[in-house]
């Protein structure tokens, strides 16, 4: 499946930080594609920001075909994990496919997978943007929407 224009403004993903204390920080993660819509608040470090950036930017610059990302085991008893997997069609358009932890089962087994489209520039700005979250004040909110 290709990127479809007529429905990018469906394609949103959003960072809002909601709570901190000095080692880490929770954000509250928010992805809406054509076919879904999923939050789900996840604990992050300032190195996992920072791993997140350096992923989207280095995949943006064309030093990977493919880029991922996974904010910690999702498996197993820890914390909520999210993961995106980055893909372009080699004309800047870029997929991401994310998969968000629903907390509704004490087995972590319940996931959302789905599909956000975008463009190479709105996510290198994204990607760039996001380091915000690490000095930005409670209710920052940073986020890639397709337009």
């Amino acid at each position: 499946m290709g990127f479809d224009f007529s429905n990018a403004r469906k394609n949103i993903i959003s960072f809002e930080k909601i709570w901190e204390d000095a080692d880490f920080f929770e954000v509250k993660i928010c992805v809406e594609s054509e076919h879904a819509f999923v939050w789900q608040n996840c604990y992050l470090c300032d190195r996992l920001i920072d791993d997140l950036s350096r992923i989207i930017v280095d995949f943006c610059a064309g030093k990977s075909e493919t880029g991922y990302f996974e904010s910690g085991s999702k498996t197993g008893n820890y914390t909520p994990a999210f993961s995106f997997r980055l893909t372009h069609d080699g004309r800047g358009h870029v997929t991401i496919e994310t998969d968000i932890e629903i907390e509704d089962v004490d087995d972590r087994s319940h996931r959302c997978t789905c599909n956000v489209y975008t463009e190479i520039g709105l996510l290198e700005q994204f990607g760039a943007r996001i380091l915000g979250l690490k000095s930005g004040e409670l209710g920052t909110i940073v986020n890639l929407s397709g337009m």
